[in-house]
């Protein structure tokens, strides 16, 4: 007898098992990008930045563990959340406050009409209010290996409450910090070694407790060192203490500005280095709606016997400076870093990003010491004076 073809049938089955795949993977706000082709230059590299319940949306997560919270959390579609510890409370700010999308609230945010919140466990009941936590959003994304992305975002984070009694009463040795870290190897463990992070301790009001300090914008450029990197924004609580509880919004991943530097070394029996730097904005950034972005650059310098870079020029723009030695005879290092920021005063793209680069490679000068002069004999007679030194020029 022969054997029958069932090529057909097993092609219908593949691929209904991949489309539930792709429909769960949706369901689970698996949005990433994936192929092997990098994207396109794009304004914006991240998926639901913004946090908007009415565009991308929430999904439900856990239950967290609250004497008085019997509902999910809701997670920005999108991204995934991970914790140190217990889960905090996780939600749309608006759905939070003003009880669904569409009704009326204050909800603190940077941009759109929501934000992220992040909430303490018993943050206003029981023997021990505002639990710790450190809790962070994460979203992996496509890039090229070896190109520098810069990552802007703004947090909001309230030690003590605004509307509590007492009322901004965080104590002077707590803090709340918020975080944004870029894993340049695409890795989903926020505790890794290799994430790279810049950190924001400030409260939202000053210590008076009554001068509002507001939304803080934080930022950091990385190269990825692999085809995916992983965005983080965090938010680590380490204290117990009532009121406690932030807010994240407004993210941004693009391909960073990029700068070289020059150094032309000193001429002969002479310790000017000259140095020129110029850069570019990148295929990202021209193409935010209403940006008005312009580059910056920082001019560093490093002498071994400071051990610690140093400030040659800073919030400059594409120029030339002279650079004076002051210690013949040894190697000094010069590296430069831009920035992409909207001038102050003229209408822009909102929320106003900064988008930084990475520092550039050392370059090496070597200064050659000045020729020895001929010695003189000293006269048997002569006195010799030593000056108190008290401040010792550095190199």
């Amino acid at each position: 007898m022969p054997t029958k073809t069932l090529y057909p049938t097993v092609s219908l089955l593949v691929a209904g098992v991949l489309l539930l795949c792709g429909r769960a993977a949706i369901a689970q706000g698996e949005f990433r990008r994936v192929g092997t082709v990098p994207p396109p230059a794009t304004a914006e590299r991240l998926f639901a930045a913004s946090f908007e319940c009415n565009e991308a949306g929430y999904r439900e997560g856990e239950i967290p563990d609250d004497e008085l919270v019997n509902t999910p959390n809701r997670i920005p579609n999108g991204w995934e959340v991970i914790a140190n510890g217990k889960m905090p409370i996780v939600d749309s700010a608006r759905i939070h406050y003003a009880g669904s999308c569409e009704g009326s609230a204050h909800v603190e945010r940077i941009a759109g009409i929501d934000s992220v919140l992040i909430k303490a466990r018993d943050l206003e009941w029981s023997s021990a209010p505002g639990k710790p936590f450190d809790v962070a959003l994460y979203q992996q994304v496509d890039v090229v290996s070896g190109t520098a992305y810069s990552l802007s975002g703004w947090m909001l984070t309230l030690c003590g409450g605004s509307n509590t009694n007492p009322r901004n009463d965080c104590p002077d040795d707590y803090y709340m910090a918020k975080m944004l870290g870029i894993d340049p190897l695409g890795g989903v463990d926020m505790n890794a070694p290799g994430v790279q992070w810049v950190e924001n301790r400030r409260n939202f009001v000053q210590p008076d407790g009554v001068t509002r300090i507001g939304w803080q914008n934080l930022r950091l450029g990385v190269t990825a060192q692999a085809p995916t990197i992983t965005v983080f924004a965090r938010i680590n609580s380490p204290f117990q203490w009532h009121g406690n509880h932030g807010f994240i919004d407004a993210l941004s991943l693009v391909q960073a500005p990029t700068a070289t530097l020059t150094a032309t070394p000193p001429i002969t029996d002479s310790v000017a280095i000259t140095l020129q730097w110029s850069g570019d904005l990148g295929p990202d950034i021209p193409l935010i709606p209403n940006g008005t972005h312009r580059l910056l650059f920082d001019v560093q310098y490093w002498h071994d016997a400071n051990g610690r870079w140093r400030d040659v020029v800073g919030d400059a723009e594409a120029g030339e400076t002279v650079f004076y030695a002051a210690c013949p005879g040894s190697l000094y290092r010069f590296r430069v870093q831009p920035r992409a920021e909207q001038p102050s005063g003229v209408p822009g793209a909102w929320p106003n990003q900064r988008y930084p680069g990475v520092w550039s490679e050392p370059i090496e000068i070597f200064v050659p010491a000045p020729a020895a002069e001929p010695v003189q004999p000293m006269p048997m007679d002569a006195q010799i004076f030593l000056p108190l030194i008290n401040n010792q020029r550095t190199c």
